[in-house]
Protein backbone atom coordinates (compact mmCIF):
# COMPACT_ATOMS: atom_id res chain seq x y z
CA UNK A 1 0.00 0.00 0.00
CA UNK A 2 1.58 3.26 -1.08
CA UNK A 3 1.18 6.55 0.71
CA UNK A 4 -0.81 9.32 -0.99
CA UNK A 5 1.35 10.84 -3.70
CA UNK A 6 0.32 14.45 -3.15
CA UNK A 7 2.74 16.52 -1.15
CA UNK A 8 1.41 19.51 0.78
CA UNK A 9 1.28 22.62 -1.37
CA UNK A 10 1.04 26.30 -0.53
CA UNK A 11 -2.43 27.81 -0.33
CA UNK A 12 -3.07 30.43 -2.99
CA UNK A 13 -2.55 33.93 -1.66
CA UNK A 14 -2.08 37.53 -2.64
CA UNK A 15 0.08 40.27 -1.19
CA UNK A 16 -2.60 41.32 1.27
CA UNK A 17 -3.75 37.86 2.32
CA UNK A 18 -6.14 35.64 0.43
CA UNK A 19 -9.90 35.68 0.02
CA UNK A 20 -12.15 32.87 1.06
CA UNK A 21 -15.75 32.44 2.02
CA UNK A 22 -16.27 34.55 5.12
CA UNK A 23 -13.69 37.22 4.35
CA UNK A 24 -10.00 37.86 3.92
CA UNK A 25 -7.44 35.79 5.84
CA UNK A 26 -4.90 38.05 7.56
CA UNK A 27 -1.44 38.03 5.93
CA UNK A 28 0.28 36.67 9.05
CA UNK A 29 -1.94 33.57 8.93
CA UNK A 30 -1.20 33.13 5.25
CA UNK A 31 2.50 33.28 6.02
CA UNK A 32 2.11 30.82 8.89
CA UNK A 33 0.36 28.35 6.56
CA UNK A 34 3.25 28.70 4.10
CA UNK A 35 5.80 28.11 6.88
CA UNK A 36 3.97 25.02 8.13
CA UNK A 37 3.85 23.50 4.66
CA UNK A 38 7.53 24.26 4.03
CA UNK A 39 8.42 22.76 7.40
CA UNK A 40 6.40 19.58 6.84
CA UNK A 41 7.83 19.01 3.35
CA UNK A 42 11.27 18.68 4.97
CA UNK A 43 9.92 15.91 7.22
CA UNK A 44 8.77 13.67 4.37
CA UNK A 45 10.82 10.61 3.36
CA UNK A 46 12.82 10.98 0.16
CA UNK A 47 11.99 8.97 -2.94
CA UNK A 48 15.20 7.03 -2.30
CA UNK A 49 14.09 6.07 1.20
CA UNK A 50 10.63 5.01 0.00
CA UNK A 51 12.23 2.94 -2.79
CA UNK A 52 14.69 1.23 -0.44
CA UNK A 53 11.94 0.33 2.02
CA UNK A 54 9.83 -1.15 -0.76
CA UNK A 55 12.83 -3.17 -1.96
CA UNK A 56 13.29 -4.48 1.59
CA UNK A 57 9.63 -5.46 1.79
CA UNK A 58 9.85 -7.33 -1.51
CA UNK A 59 13.04 -9.11 -0.46
CA UNK A 60 11.53 -10.23 2.84
CA UNK A 61 8.36 -11.39 1.10
CA UNK A 62 10.35 -13.49 -1.40
CA UNK A 63 12.25 -15.15 1.43
CA UNK A 64 9.13 -15.87 3.49
CA UNK A 65 7.47 -17.43 0.44
CA UNK A 66 10.20 -20.11 0.46
CA UNK A 67 8.70 -21.49 3.68
CA UNK A 68 5.07 -20.51 3.01
CA UNK A 69 4.28 -19.98 -0.72
CA UNK A 70 0.92 -18.29 -0.05
CA UNK A 71 2.44 -15.64 2.22
CA UNK A 72 2.10 -11.95 1.39
CA UNK A 73 3.86 -9.15 3.23
CA UNK A 74 2.05 -5.82 3.60
CA UNK A 75 3.19 -2.48 4.98
CA UNK A 76 0.97 -0.94 7.63
CA UNK A 77 1.09 1.92 10.10
CA UNK A 78 2.80 5.17 9.16
CA UNK A 79 4.79 3.45 6.41
CA UNK A 80 1.56 3.06 4.45
CA UNK A 81 -1.10 5.38 5.89
CA UNK A 82 0.14 8.69 4.46
CA UNK A 83 1.59 10.05 7.71
CA UNK A 84 5.17 8.81 7.53
CA UNK A 85 8.13 10.88 8.72
CA UNK A 86 11.56 10.38 7.19
CA UNK A 87 13.80 7.76 8.79
CA UNK A 88 10.82 6.13 10.50
CA UNK A 89 10.59 2.43 11.29
CA UNK A 90 8.83 -0.05 9.01
CA UNK A 91 5.86 -2.12 10.16
CA UNK A 92 5.07 -5.23 8.10
CA UNK A 93 2.32 -7.81 8.42
CA UNK A 94 2.41 -11.30 6.92
CA UNK A 95 -0.88 -12.76 5.72
CA UNK A 96 -1.37 -16.34 4.57
CA UNK A 97 -3.77 -16.65 1.65
CA UNK A 98 -3.97 -20.43 2.10
CA UNK A 99 -4.29 -21.69 5.67
CA UNK A 100 -2.29 -24.79 6.55
CA UNK A 101 -3.90 -27.70 8.34
CA UNK A 102 -3.33 -27.59 11.23
CA UNK A 103 -2.99 -23.77 11.06
CA UNK A 104 0.40 -22.33 11.98
CA UNK A 105 0.44 -20.21 15.12
CA UNK A 106 1.90 -16.71 15.28
CA UNK A 107 4.65 -17.99 17.58
CA UNK A 108 5.60 -20.76 15.15
CA UNK A 109 5.65 -18.30 12.27
CA UNK A 110 7.95 -15.93 14.18
CA UNK A 111 10.39 -18.72 15.12
CA UNK A 112 10.54 -20.24 11.61
CA UNK A 113 10.83 -16.90 9.83
CA UNK A 114 13.46 -15.58 12.23
CA UNK A 115 15.65 -18.62 11.64
CA UNK A 116 15.34 -18.12 7.87
CA UNK A 117 16.21 -14.42 8.02
CA UNK A 118 19.20 -15.08 10.26
CA UNK A 119 20.56 -17.52 7.64
CA UNK A 120 19.76 -15.57 4.50
CA UNK A 121 20.17 -11.86 5.35
CA UNK A 122 22.50 -9.47 7.11
CA UNK A 123 19.75 -8.16 9.35
CA UNK A 124 20.11 -8.22 13.09
CA UNK A 125 17.18 -10.48 13.95
CA UNK A 126 15.36 -10.49 17.29
CA UNK A 127 12.35 -12.83 17.43
CA UNK A 128 9.73 -12.25 20.13
CA UNK A 129 7.55 -15.35 19.66
CA UNK A 130 5.91 -15.28 23.09
CA UNK A 131 5.11 -11.58 23.35
CA UNK A 132 1.44 -10.55 23.61
CA UNK A 133 1.66 -9.84 19.87
CA UNK A 134 4.47 -12.07 18.50
CA UNK A 135 6.77 -10.15 16.16
CA UNK A 136 10.23 -10.24 14.60
CA UNK A 137 12.38 -7.14 15.05
CA UNK A 138 14.91 -6.50 12.28
CA UNK A 139 17.58 -3.84 12.00
CA UNK A 140 20.41 -2.79 9.72
CA UNK A 141 22.88 -0.07 10.72
CA UNK A 142 23.39 2.94 8.41
CA UNK A 143 25.71 2.31 5.47
CA UNK A 144 26.73 3.97 2.21
CA UNK A 145 23.87 2.17 0.44
CA UNK A 146 21.31 2.77 3.21
CA UNK A 147 22.38 6.02 4.91
CA UNK A 148 19.37 6.00 7.25
CA UNK A 149 19.59 2.31 8.20
CA UNK A 150 16.56 0.06 8.52
CA UNK A 151 14.41 -0.81 11.52
CA UNK A 152 11.51 -3.13 10.86
CA UNK A 153 8.91 -5.15 12.77
CA UNK A 154 7.17 -8.11 11.15
CA UNK A 155 3.90 -9.38 12.59
CA UNK A 156 1.52 -12.15 11.58
CA UNK A 157 -2.14 -12.09 10.47
CA UNK A 158 -2.86 -8.65 11.96
CA UNK A 159 -5.75 -7.89 9.61
CA UNK A 160 -7.25 -5.23 11.86
CA UNK A 161 -4.04 -3.19 11.59
CA UNK A 162 -4.21 -3.36 7.81
CA UNK A 163 -7.81 -2.12 7.76
CA UNK A 164 -6.91 0.66 10.17
CA UNK A 165 -4.07 1.67 7.86
CA UNK A 166 -6.45 1.80 4.89
CA UNK A 167 -8.84 4.00 6.86
CA UNK A 168 -6.15 6.56 7.75
CA UNK A 169 -4.75 6.41 4.20
CA UNK A 170 -8.18 7.32 2.83
CA UNK A 171 -8.54 10.27 5.20
CA UNK A 172 -5.06 11.48 4.25
CA UNK A 173 -5.90 11.27 0.54
CA UNK A 174 -9.12 13.32 0.70
CA UNK A 175 -7.45 16.61 1.69
CA UNK A 176 -3.70 15.94 1.77
CA UNK A 177 -2.60 19.56 2.15
CA UNK A 178 -4.48 20.26 5.34
CA UNK A 179 -4.77 16.79 6.87
CA UNK A 180 -1.20 15.61 6.33
CA UNK A 181 0.33 18.95 7.31
CA UNK A 182 -1.57 19.07 10.60
CA UNK A 183 -0.86 15.44 11.49
CA UNK A 184 2.84 15.47 10.59
CA UNK A 185 3.46 18.74 12.41
CA UNK A 186 1.71 17.44 15.54
CA UNK A 187 3.61 14.14 15.37
CA UNK A 188 6.96 15.92 15.29
CA UNK A 189 5.89 18.46 17.93
CA UNK A 190 4.91 15.69 20.35
CA UNK A 191 8.11 13.76 19.58
CA UNK A 192 10.33 16.80 20.22
CA UNK A 193 8.59 17.38 23.54
CA UNK A 194 8.80 13.70 24.47
CA UNK A 195 5.06 13.30 24.97
CA UNK A 196 4.48 10.56 22.37
CA UNK A 197 5.17 7.41 24.39
CA UNK A 198 2.36 5.36 25.97
CA UNK A 199 5.09 3.62 28.00
CA UNK A 200 5.61 6.94 29.78
CA UNK A 201 1.90 7.70 30.14
CA UNK A 202 1.34 9.89 27.07
CA UNK A 203 -0.35 9.34 23.72
CA UNK A 204 1.36 7.55 20.85
CA UNK A 205 1.87 9.15 17.44
CA UNK A 206 -1.10 7.08 16.33
CA UNK A 207 -3.17 8.59 19.12
CA UNK A 208 -2.31 12.12 17.99
CA UNK A 209 -3.25 11.20 14.43
CA UNK A 210 -6.68 10.03 15.61
CA UNK A 211 -7.14 13.26 17.57
CA UNK A 212 -6.52 15.36 14.46
CA UNK A 213 -8.95 13.29 12.38
CA UNK A 214 -11.61 13.45 15.12
CA UNK A 215 -11.13 17.22 15.29
CA UNK A 216 -11.51 17.62 11.51
CA UNK A 217 -14.55 15.29 11.34
CA UNK A 218 -16.48 16.05 14.53
CA UNK A 219 -15.26 19.31 16.10
CA UNK A 220 -14.85 21.69 13.16
CA UNK A 221 -18.16 23.11 11.96
CA UNK A 222 -18.57 22.67 9.08
CA UNK A 223 -16.37 19.56 9.05
CA UNK A 224 -13.16 19.40 7.03
CA UNK A 225 -13.50 15.64 6.48
CA UNK A 226 -16.49 13.33 6.11
CA UNK A 227 -17.13 10.49 8.53
CA UNK A 228 -16.10 7.58 6.29
CA UNK A 229 -17.74 5.03 8.56
CA UNK A 230 -21.14 6.69 8.21
CA UNK A 231 -21.22 7.35 4.47
CA UNK A 232 -23.64 4.89 2.81
CA UNK A 233 -22.06 2.15 0.71
CA UNK A 234 -22.55 2.12 -3.07
CA UNK A 235 -23.53 -1.56 -3.03
CA UNK A 236 -24.69 -4.18 -0.51
CA UNK A 237 -21.90 -5.11 1.93
CA UNK A 238 -21.73 -8.68 3.20
CA UNK A 239 -20.83 -9.48 6.84
CA UNK A 240 -17.62 -11.10 5.58
CA UNK A 241 -16.51 -7.79 4.03
CA UNK A 242 -17.63 -5.67 6.96
CA UNK A 243 -16.21 -7.62 9.90
CA UNK A 244 -12.88 -8.92 11.15
CA UNK A 245 -12.80 -10.91 14.38
CA UNK A 246 -16.32 -9.72 15.15
CA UNK A 247 -15.44 -6.03 14.72
CA UNK A 248 -17.13 -3.78 12.19
CA UNK A 249 -14.35 -2.47 9.92
CA UNK A 250 -16.37 -1.16 6.99
CA UNK A 251 -15.82 2.38 5.74
CA UNK A 252 -16.29 4.21 2.44
CA UNK A 253 -12.96 3.68 0.67
CA UNK A 254 -13.48 4.87 -2.92
CA UNK A 255 -10.82 7.59 -2.90
CA UNK A 256 -11.40 8.72 -6.49
CA UNK A 257 -15.11 9.18 -5.86
CA UNK A 258 -14.46 10.99 -2.59
CA UNK A 259 -12.07 13.41 -4.28
CA UNK A 260 -14.66 14.15 -6.96
CA UNK A 261 -17.74 14.39 -4.76
CA UNK A 262 -16.61 15.54 -1.29
CA UNK A 263 -16.20 19.29 -1.23
CA UNK A 264 -15.93 20.51 2.32
CA UNK A 265 -17.65 23.86 2.92
CA UNK A 266 -14.93 24.51 5.50
CA UNK A 267 -12.27 26.68 3.82
CA UNK A 268 -10.13 27.34 6.91
CA UNK A 269 -6.43 27.49 6.13
CA UNK A 270 -3.90 25.28 7.88
CA UNK A 271 -2.97 28.07 10.30
CA UNK A 272 -6.63 28.78 11.13
CA UNK A 273 -7.29 25.11 11.87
Amino acid sequence: MAAPSQRPTHPQSSAGGYHRRGGRVPPHLVELSHCLVDFVVQLLPSREEVSVKEDVRKLLERLIKTIEPSAQLFSFGSTANGFELKNSDMDLCCLLQVRSNPPISASEFVINTAQLLERETKFSVKPLPYARIPIIKLSLPPSSNIPFGIACDIGFENRLALENTRLLYTYAAIDPERVRTLVLFLKLWSKRRKINSPYHGTLSSYGYTLLVIFFLVHVKDPPVLPNLQQLPPMRPISPTEAQIDGRDVWFFDDIDLLRRSWKSPNTDSISEL
